[in-house]
């Protein structure tokens, strides 16, 4: 007699779920617990505004002697604004990356709240305080939500997020998929294979344990299961909808596997759904929201860089022309944002040659390369021209580098050595970039130091963020600036 045989009829059926349901589970599944963790650090940041409007207003009053009558107006704005401040998980990031990521956007925070504050004061024609009671507010604000936001990960540090799943079916499919989850999923652990079909399956070849009980005996699994993914067939269409129909009032979460040949593309990693629910095979481009921002920054900083550069830049293009004759910029095609051609600029750094050729990299004590050539690209100079491609819309200040057609990394083009290359494409090229500032920089003569700045680039495209961006302004500026690779 079969095991569905045996346990057939609703009573079975209810008796089965009232057993599983008296199982202690864990209270929280690992969703649960990121975003508990994301409102204990909003709450962090309302309490650290709170304890920062009163020292302001306990401040105001010692200094002044007078009760400072709009103080609620401010500290409303003040806990509103903080609490609606991006929260993001640095996921894939070094400890001491995440660390300063968390301070940067403590203090872009900091100074996006003080701006709503002054901005709400000017409108509603509050008292304007002093321009030190503001400069006192952005500190206090980055510093106490940086503080609190550290105990917040302290105390959440230890928690399990482990995301505990049982894949159904045993086939070649469902050991696929363990095998996928396993290399590239750290966080999701799964428990083992259920299969109704397991008299027929060889439970020591496979790679997790073959679970006792099937389908029809789900009150045997363990009680901390967080879901099941259903890895069947696309021919088993019938059987997975009564699978799925079933299994999602008995075990909360049901994920649909897909086939093999899908599963084995790089960016299926993490969930991405396009239109009708359809999967989409390669990174999401940045939100609206992020590429309006991102092009903000990019007009301000770019036009502020070439006020101030303009005279500098003069005399170095003066430079650059008494000492070998030709122009004193470099134009040259490069691959951008979709991957369409347009012409970067730069300080021509090497002896003019009017014939184009093949594109070759640059060797070191290349003879092509002239005395200031030299210095501008050590220090990284002859790169400052691209701000005006920033400004044309060409580029960005931060992205991945842009590179001309055809350049080989070994003996094959970048497109051969990386497959998925293009996907760099789905952002804008730009002056420097993630891969820049971890060391990834300068000429890719062998593939493995192409495929080290391909990881760097699509994780900087994952994990955009402004502060993200900041970040790699300042390590650009303290320390990715010329480099032991750039000649």
């Amino acid at each position: 007699m079969s095991i569905s045989e045996t346990l057939s009829g609703s009573g079975q059926d209810a008796q089965a779920r009232g057993a599983r349901a008296q199982k202690r589970a864990r209270r929280f599944d690992a969703p649960a617990l990121a975003g508990l963790e994301v409102l204990l650090i909003r709450l962090s940041r309302v309490l650290a505004a709170l304890v920062v409007t009163l020292l302001l207003s306990g401040y105001y009053e010692l200094v002044t002697g007078q009760w400072w009558a709009d103080v609620w107006a401010v500290g409303f704005v003040v806990v509103c604004a903080s609490a609606i401040m991006p929260v993001r998980v640095y996921k894939g990031f070094s400890s001491p990356d995440r660390k300063a990521l968390r301070r940067v956007s403590s203090v872009l925070n900091g100074a996006l709240v003080t701006l709503l504050v002054v901005a709400f004061t000017w409108i509603g024609q509050l008292q304007m305080l002093s321009p030190w009671y503001y400069l006192g507010l952005f500190i206090a604000l980055a510093l106490f939500t940086q503080v609190a936001g550290q105990h917040v990960t302290r105390y959440t540090r230890t928690w399990d997020r482990k995301l505990r799943l049982v894949i159904v079916g045993a086939g070649e499919q469902g050991v696929a998929i363990a095998r996928y989850l396993t290399a590239r999923e750290p966080e999701i652990v799964v428990i083992g294979f259920i299969d109704d079909r397991s008299s027929r399956i060889d439970a020591s070849t496979l790679p997790f344990p073959l679970l006792a009980g099937g389908t029809a005996q789900l009150d045997l699994l363990p009680p901390d299961i967080d879901g099941v993914i259903i890895a069947l067939p696309n021919q088993a269409g019938d059987r997975v909808s009564s699978l799925a129909t079933r299994l999602r009032g008995e075990m909360g979460n049901v994920y649909l596997a897909p086939e093999e040949p899908v599963l084995g593309h790089p960016f299926l990693s993490r969930p991405h759904s396009g239109p009708g629910n359809m999967l989409l095979l390669g990174m999401n481009p940045l939100p609206i929201e992020g590429r309006l921002i991102k092009r903000l920054f990019d007009i301000v900083f770019s036009a502020t860089v070439l006020l101030l550069f303009l005279p500098f830049g003069l005399v170095l293009a003066a430079l650059i022309r008494l000492e070998s004759p030709g122009p004193a910029l470099f134009t040259q095609g490069r691959y951008g944002l979709r991957n369409r051609l347009f012409q970067i600029y730069k300080f021509r750094s090497m002896r003019f040659d009017p014939t184009p050729g093949e594109i070759s990299l640059n060797q070191r004590q290349d003879a092509r390369v002239t005395r200031i050539g030299n210095f501008i690209r050590r220090t990284s100079l002859d790169e400052f021209p691209q701000f005006i491609n920033v400004l044309l819309g060409d580029m960005s200040v931060i992205g991945p580098r842009p590179h001309p057609p055809g350049v080989k990394a070994g003996d094959r083009t970048y497109e051969k050595v990386v497959v998925d290359f293009v996907e760099r494409y789905k952002v804008r090229p730009g002056i420097t970039g993630w891969a820049q500032v971890n060391g990834s920089r300068g000429n890719t003569f062998t593939e493995e130091s192409l495929t080290e700045r391909f990881v760097y680039d699509v994780q900087y495209i994952q994990n955009w963020s402004p502060e993200l961006d900041l970040w790699i302004v300042i390590r650009t500026v303290f320390g990715g600036l010329g480099g032991k690779n750039a000649f």
